[in-house]
């Protein structure tokens, strides 16, 4: 009979009473000889009511028998192990209750005597966790792998894996981790697992290189997919869960968005709406994976949608150009009248369908505004999903911009060709005559100096000055020849020589270089003049200057200036103070400053007049 610890060695006794598991020491008759304190927390007993007592007084009634039977047989073979393996063990507390436990056994051998030590751990939380784990690997829609932190070796896979891999769960246990991934990356794959273990991240998209994440499948094909990996225990195992989604059609997705952000650029680059039909058929075939595919365009002029630009398999089908659809005839027509996209799932179960022979099941019309209609058909019923619709829908919304800009464009070369004409009536047309009117009044005045005939000179200076300023005017939206580095000392002077300045003086306080179209800044400087001249008297003192606190430069005066209220005022075309002046001049002077991105603005001169200062402009050094 045991009374008291049998082995001599204290130091491993005060080891067994400080293990947060219950020991108990029993011998070969199945006795208690030794019992620590947290015996009593897990079964109920004092350690001393144990002493001397058969062990099965803490097995459950049931299977006294059957654990005498394997008491006895572990002494014939005494080796540490857990006891039960792939079993649900359970103790019998003081009360009847049964807990269920994790227990382990190590053979000792003392004076002869042998001895087994079982340490008993109470699993009731680790069965909820465990039961709990399963609850949630079962419930998962994506696959998810669970391995072994210490060896990577997969402990547990849900049925998702099959769908996702071709592998049947147990296929996997028992292999390494790196079994999912392409089997010519082992190593990377190998760093990535054993990085991430110890790493905060939850999600695993890119390898350290940038590259994404893919599983290899039972057959060898590989799949780039976005793990979300949380560590875990379970137990005394440490245990990492993967969460594998297929992310193909998210990676299909943003290839195709990308492919459309290229397309796009060239879209607004197009030159005609031709060029914008046959960008807009080539998109929606390479990009969008719409083979199918063709652009209609409005022709005001017979009322019908004309095919402009469509794809090799339109062309194959129809064996050349597709039909024209006439005005009312149709459901493309319809789409187009009503301005509100279309899809039809069914052709042949449609009304109003115009070809009853058409060998499209499905149709998806996209109105492209007032200019046309581009239609994306199907031989197959619900031949679209809804990542092809929104796809198109992105690409018909780009050509359709597209197609404005370019009506924009052709209306405005239009009009920019009739301003031309209308500047070549007023430079050809116009000063003619005005020509030999000035030729003749000069000959009557060599004989007659009279004062009316100098008003009539000076009626016909200022048409001259109204004649220039509008012909400049007409051309002011044309672009800006290439920038060059100028001074504005140079175009300054070179303004002043061509400038009927009179008595008026010029003084450049500082130079400074900067880029400029240099005919046009000519055109803003000599404006600049001419208006501190016609409003500041042929006497006017006339100062220019780089700025010091900004990039930029003023034209200053020492003339009335301008009132606050008018600044603004002052640069609007046909806006003039005096006889004198066309107001077109300080308009032109703003359209230039737009021109180059500049800012110009009035404010008071030094001197009490107006000072024009011209900001932004890009210096050099």
């Amino acid at each position: 009979m045991c009374q008291g610890f049998p082995i001599d060695e204290q130091s491993v006794a005060s080891i067994i009473d400080a293990s947060p598991d219950s020991m108990l020491l029993v011998n070969s008759e199945g006795e208690i000889c030794y019992a620590n304190a947290r015996v009593e927390e897990l079964f109920g007993y004092a350690p001393d009511e144990l002493i001397g007592e058969e062990i099965e007084k803490l097995v459950p009634e049931g299977v006294s028998e059957t654990h005498i039977t394997e008491r006895e047989a572990y002494f014939q073979n005494p080796q540490a192990r857990p006891m039960g393996a792939e079993i649900e063990l359970f103790g019998r507390h003081k009360d009847g209750t049964l807990l269920p436990v994790d227990i382990s056994l190590g053979p000792l051998e003392s004076r002869g005597e042998k001895y087994v030590m079982a340490a008993v751990r109470d699993i009731d939380d680790q069965k909820a966790l465990r039961a709990k784990y399963k609850t949630v690997l079962e419930a998962v829609p994506d696959a998810v792998v669970v391995a072994a932190v210490s060896s990577g070796e997969i402990v547990d896979a849900n049925e998702q894996v099959y769908e996702l891999l071709g592998y049947k769960p147990r296929e996997l246990i028992g292999e390494p981790q790196n079994i999912l991934h392409p089997s010519d990356e082992i190593t990377r794959y190998r760093e990535l697992f054993t990085n991430h273990v110890d790493s905060d991240r939850a999600i695993i998209d890119q390898l350290p290189d940038g590259s994404d994440v893919y599983v290899e499948t039972k057959n060898r094909v590989k799949i780039p997919v976005e793990i979300n990996a949380q560590v875990f225990k379970l137990g005394d195992q440490q245990l990492v869960a993967g969460v594998f989604r297929d992310v193909t059609t998210r990676k299909e997705r943003q290839q195709a968005l990308e492919g459309l952000l290229a397309a796009t650029r060239d879209l607004f680059a197009a030159e005609g709406a031709e060029e914008v039909a046959t960008l807009t058929s080539e998109t929606a075939t390479q990009v969008c994976d719409l083979p199918i595919n063709g652009v209609h365009l409005h022709d005001p002029t017979t009322s019908a949608l004309v095919p402009v630009a469509w794809s090799n398999e339109v062309e194959t089908i129809f064996d050349g150009t597709p039909p024209s659809i006439s005005k009312g005839e149709g459901l493309a027509w319809e789409a187009f009248e009503t301005g509100t996209p279309e899809i039809h799932s069914n052709i042949p179960e449609e009304d109003g369908v115009m070809n009853e022979d058409t060998p499209f099941l499905s149709e998806l019309y996209l109105p492209l505004g007032e200019h046309g209609v581009l239609l994306l058909s199907s031989p197959v019923a619900d031949g679209f999903d809804e990542t092809d619709v929104a796809l198109a829908q992105v690409l018909a919304a780009n050509a359709q911009v597209a197609l404005a800009r370019v009506e924009r464009e052709q209306q405005l070369e239009s009009q920019n060709e009739r301003l031309e004409n209308f500047a070549s009536i007023l430079s050809h047309d116009l000063r003619n005559p005005l020509n030999v009117v000035s030729g003749r009044l000069g000959l009557e005045r060599e004989q007659n100096d009279s004062e009316h005939l100098l008003k009539a000179e000076q009626a016909l200076e200022r048409m001259e000055t109204l004649i220039d300023d509008m012909w400049t005017q007409t051309r002011h939206g044309q672009p800006l020849a290439e920038t060059e580095v100028v001074t504005l000392s140079s175009v300054t002077n070179r303004c002043w020589e061509v400038i009927d300045t009179s008595e008026a003086t010029l003084t450049i306080e500082s130079d400074l270089s900067f880029h400029a179209d240099s005919s046009r800044l000519q055109q803003l400087l000599e404006n600049l003049i001419r208006n501190a001249i016609e409003h500041g008297g042929r006497d006017v003192e006339i100062r220019v200057g780089g700025l010091d606190d900004r990039a930029g430069f003023f034209v200053a005066d020492d003339g009335p200036g301008v009132p606050a209220g008018t600044r603004e005022q002052v640069f609007t075309p046909g806006y003039t103070t005096g006889e004198v002046g066309t107001g077109l001049g300080l308009a032109i002077v703003r359209e230039i400053a737009d021109a180059h991105h500049w800012e110009i603005n009035v404010t008071d001169s030094d001197d009490g007049g107006a000072q024009f200062v011209i900001t932004d402009v890009q210096v050099t050094q």
